[in-house]
C-alpha cells in the first residue's frame, strides 16, 4: 500500500481518486480549502484516510499538511498536485486578480507542494503526478494565462524527471474537459453560456481518477511520464 497525498481533494478530480485510493486500502492525506467531503470521506475510512485543510498558496499548510502524512504513516510514496482553478475571460476584460490567483494556486502552490515533499519522495523513491491540461500543449482564447500555467506544470514535470530520473517516477496528468465544478470558476456569464455545455458533455472525474491510478499501479522498472485524454469527439 502507498503512502499518499492528494491537494484539491473534497470535489472533482481529487474526489473521486480519493474515494477510488481508499478503498483499495491506501494510506492517505487528503487536502482541500473546503472540509466538508474530505470529513465523510475519512468517517468511512477511518483507518487509513486523515484530512487537512490546506490552501497550496499557503506554504505553512503545505509544510504542515506532508509533516502530517510523514508523522501518521512514516513518509511519503505519492503526490498528487490535483489542486487547480481556472477562470475564462478575455484578456481585455480580465481580473488582474484571477490572473494573479490561477498563478498562486497552480503555480506556486504546486511548486510549494513539491518543495515540502521533495525529499520524503527521494527517500522512498516515490512518485508525483501533477495535473497538467490539454491546455500544458495548447492556447486557446479566453484562457491565455490559465494555458500559461498548465504549459508551466508540464515544464515543471519534464524538469523533475531529467534531473531526478534515477529517484523519482514523475508523470503529468493531462486531460480535456471534464464535467466537475470547475467551470463554475468562471463569472463571465458570456462564456459560461457557451462553455457550461461543453464541460457538461466532457469526461467523468472518476474516468480522470482511472488514469491516475494506472500511473501509480505502473510496475517499478516503467514510468508513464503523461497521459493525455481527451473526450472522443474533441478537436483540440
Amino acid at each position: 500500500m502507498k503512502r499518499i497525498i492528494i491537494t484539491g481533494a473534497s470535489s472533482g478530480i481529487g474526489k473521486a481518486t480519493a474515494e477510488k485510493l481508499a478503498a483499495k486500502g491506501h494510506q492517505l492525506v487528503v487536502s482541500a480549502r473546503r472540509t466538508e467531503a474530505l470529513e465523510e470521506l475519512c468517517e468511512r475510512y477511518p483507518e487509513n484516510v486523515q484530512f487537512i485543510s490546506c490552501d497550496v498558496s499557503d506554504d505553512a499548510q503545505v509544510s504542515a499538511m506532508v509533516e502530517r502524512c510523514v508523522q501518521s504513516f512514516g513518509g511519503v510514496d505519492v503526490l498528487i498536485n490535483n489542486a487547480g482553478m481556472g477562470v475564462f475571460d478575455p484578456l481585455i476584460e480580465a481580473k488582474l486578480s484571477d490572473w494573479h490567483t490561477m498563478i498562486d494556486i497552480n503555480i506556486k502552490g504546486l511548486l510549494s507542494c513539491i518543495h515540502s515533499a521533495l525529499p520524503h519522495l527521494i527517500e522512498s523513491k516515490g512518485h508525483i503526478i501533477n495535473l497538467g491540461s490539454v491546455a500544458s500543449h495548447n492556447v486557446f482564447a479566453n484562457s491565455g494565462v490559465y494555458c500559461a500555467t498548465k504549459h508551466a506544470v508540464l515544464a515543471i514535470s519534464e524538469a523533475l524527471r531529467i534531473e531526478h530520473a534515477n529517484d523519482l517516477h514523475v508523470t503529468t496528468i493531462s486531460p480535456g474537459q471534464v464535467n466537475t465544478e470547475f467551470i463554475d470558476q468562471t463569472s463571465n456569464s458570456d462564456l459560461l453560456k457557451d462553455y457550461k455545455p461543453y464541460f457538461e458533455a466532457g469526461m467523468t472525474a472518476s474516468l480522470i481518477a482511472d488514469q491516475i491510478i494506472f500511473a501509480i499501479e505502473t510496475p517499478p522498472n516503467a514510468v508513464i511520464s503523461e497521459i493525455i485524454v481527451r473526450p472522443s469527439n474533441a478537436l483540440s
